[in-house]
Formats: C-alpha cells, sequence, structure tokens
C-alpha cells in the first residue's frame, strides 16, 4: 500500500478522526471509522462501506469515507447495483485524490435480506492463493454470516455479522458459498466483500 493510503487509513483508523480540508469548506471534518491493524482489506472496505451508507447526511464524511475506499480500489461485483456512485454524487471529496490500491481489488456487493432470509453466494476462489470474505452492516443488525467449502464444510466458524471475516487459503481452486442468513425480526442491510 502506498503512502497516501496509509495516511487515509491512518486517520479513519484513529478513534478521535482526524481533519481533512474538504473542496468545499474549509472547515476540518472529523471521520470515526474504526479500523484496527488487525484489519484486512476486504473487512475494512467492508466497514467503509456500512460507514458510508450511515454517513449520507454528512458530504465532507461521506467524502472521507470514499477516499479511504478508493484506496483500496474496490469496485461492485459485474451485474450488481453500486451505492457508491449515488453517495459520490453527495460527498465533499477531498481536495487530494487517494493512491489506488491493486489493479483489480476487492469487489463489494450491497445487498438487503429480509427476516428469516438467507442468501447464498457462490464464488470460485484461487488455490494457493489467500482468500478473504467480510460482510459488515449499518447500526446493529447482526446476521449470521458462514463460507462452506465445496462439500458443505465450514471454512470459518459460523458467526454474527456486524463485521467479520473470514481468511483461508484453499489448497485447490474450487467453489465455496458464501452464506448470510437474517435471524432478527428486521429487514437488514449488508455490504459483502471478495478477494
Amino acid at each position: 500500500m502506498k503512502p497516501f493510503a496509509l495516511t487515509v487509513l491512518a486517520c479513519v483508523a484513529a478513534l478521535g478522526g482526524c481533519a481533512a480540508k474538504t473542496q468545499s469548506a474549509d472547515r476540518e471534518v472529523p471521520v470515526r471509522v474504526v479500523l484496527t491493524n488487525s484489519s484486512g482489506p476486504t473487512e475494512a472496505v467492508a466497514t467503509l462501506l456500512a460507514e458510508a451508507d450511515s454517513s449520507q447526511g454528512d458530504p465532507q464524511k461521506l467524502g472521507m469515507i470514499l477516499a479511504a475506499l478508493d484506496s483500496f480500489g474496490a469496485r461492485a461485483m459485474p451485474g450488481e447495483p453500486d451505492p457508491v456512485a449515488n453517495w459520490r454524487a453527495r460527498a465533499a471529496m477531498p481536495d487530494t485524490p487517494p493512491y489506488r490500491g491493486r489493479v483489480l481489488g476487492p469487489a463489494y456487493k450491497a445487498g438487503m435480506l429480509n427476516p428469516g432470509a438467507t442468501v447464498r453466494l457462490p464464488q470460485l476462489f484461487d488455490g494457493g492463493r489467500s482468500a478473504r470474505v467480510s460482510v459488515a452492516t449499518p447500526g446493529q443488525a447482526a446476521l449470521d454470516f458462514t463460507v462452506l467449502d465445496g462439500e458443505a464444510r465450514p471454512v470459518c466458524p459460523p458467526a454474527k455479522a456486524r463485521t467479520r471475516e473470514c481468511m483461508w487459503t484453499p489448497l485447490f481452486s474450487g467453489r465455496f458459498e458464501i452464506v448470510l442468513t437474517n435471524p432478527s425480526s428486521n429487514a437488514a442491510g449488508y455490504y459483502l466483500v471478495i478477494d
């Protein structure tokens, strides 16, 4: 990761936030997104997407979050709706453009699960290459989250997902299934990131 991306992450990672000047105002805007040093890129992108969803009423904060998201080079999965385009139209982006990270970067998917609903997303992963799947939910929604191998065995222990990451290295290339379930009585939005 290049120095500017680290600066953006350092700003976003601090509990107290950091200050940034935006194009639309010279005032300083704190951004309060918590990313730990142990956060992987998929977990960071999922957290940033959920935080951006919750910050749509604050153009300066939204701009800083989108700049941090841009530094990862994440894009919507092909054929999936992309909420970032709408957010970008409302955001006051920082003066300094972020450095774009990996060429392809993680792919993300925004979704909504009705009460009791389950979504199963098949995905191919390369053998011998580290794989990551992260999910984040805006607010306090807690979805059940697991990743299953081709024989329906959990790759990572099932967990409640507010911000959760599953990381593994498949021995062989093959199909895996990402499973999200909403056990609550309320609909819940989610952001899923795959790398």
